[in-house]
């Protein structure tokens, strides 16, 4: 055997690799589901609730809740982050409901109790996102202003919808990431030891052509022009490993004044959306009820004069 022949199969034996390896990585991806499945329900936790379902992209079933509160200032959707489901987020976020807002949490396509045959890491999620915030506004908000709420993947997800619906009237992100191309080459390098090229971008082109996902449409760099009249506030911690603080300030600076970063252990390492650590959370919270507080209260102001004008 020639050395130019050794050279050639260790060149196509290397090829293979990398296409396998690809494949697999836009396997894990597309595969996302709940981690763990909470047993917990509105009602547990002394709160009345109304389940729904919204028919998502690509033939999903969006599995909700919507809990009204009490002379309801407006109304939070909130958005789990990946591999967690809207049982995961509900106790953390049942103090919005007593401090006046109505709130609406569901499971993310193929989480929880919704369909979906993959995750697509913010695409096809943000589709689903905007026909459950067209449903809610048509059934439960019609006159009440409409706000985001959203946990990493979840974060990503209201940005990407906000952006296309500006009748969000604000958006709480906490800890997102810039783009989808972005955080799976981070994720494949920081926690599998994979190089970002070319096997994490070659994965991205499999999850194409498996779901339809479009990368480069899940990218905050690009969705950031059109939120800058949307309050935001990004909540993040410089102690992440999953999201690193520098996303957080990238996007910060591209939404630009309408949007305010407040930093501390906000991120993934303090089991933020956790049922048994919400008493460690409730900084976060506290923060994000100020922030809708805010936001309805200048909606409720100027809402009598823009109707008076039209």
């Amino acid at each position: 055997m020639t050395v130019v022949t050794v050279v050639c199969w260790g060149v196509a034996g290397a090829a293979v690799l990398v296409v396998a390896a690809s494949y697999v990585c836009a396997l894990m991806i597309t595969s996302y589901t709940a981690a763990m499945e909470f047993k917990i329900t509105p009602r547990d936790l002394g709160v009345s609730y109304e389940e729904f379902t919204v028919h998502g992209a690509r033939g999903a079933e969006i599995a909700c809740w919507f809990m009204r509160a009490a002379q309801s200032k407006g109304v939070v959707i909130a958005s789990h982050g990946v591999a967690d489901c809207k049982r995961g987020i509900l106790p953390a976020l049942v103090p919005l409901v007593h401090a006046g807002y109505s709130l609406v949490v569901y499971d993310m396509r193929h989480h929880g109790e919704s369909t979906g045959r993959e995750c697509t890491i913010g695409f096809w999620e943000t589709e689903d996102l905007l026909r459950l915030t067209d449903h809610v506004k048509s059934v439960y908000a019609r006159a009440e202003p409409l706000c985001y709420w959203g946990f990493s993947l979840g974060a990503v997800v209201s940005l990407l919808a906000a952006a296309r619906n500006h009748e969000i009237v604000g958006v709480v992100a906490q800890s997102p990431f810039v783009s989808m191309r972005e955080v799976v080459s981070y994720y494949s390098w920081r926690f599998y030891f994979v190089p970002a090229w070319p096997v994490a971008r070659l994965a991205l082109w499999w999850v194409r052509l498996r779901t339809g996902a479009r990368h480069e449409e899940v990218d905050l760099r690009v969705a950031a022009r059109r939120l800058k009249h949307t309050p935001v506030l990004l909540l993040g911690s410089p102690d992440d490993p999953q999201v690193p603080l520098a996303w957080l300030e990238r996007i910060h600076e591209l939404i630009g004044p309408q949007s305010q970063l407040l930093t501390g252990p906000y991120g993934h390492h303090d089991g933020t959306v956790l049922a048994e650590d919400v008493q460690d959370s409730q900084a976060d919270l506290d923060h994000a009820i100020s922030f809708f507080t805010r936001i309805t209260e200048q909606y409720h102001h100027a809402r009598p004069v823009a109707e008076i004008s039209g």
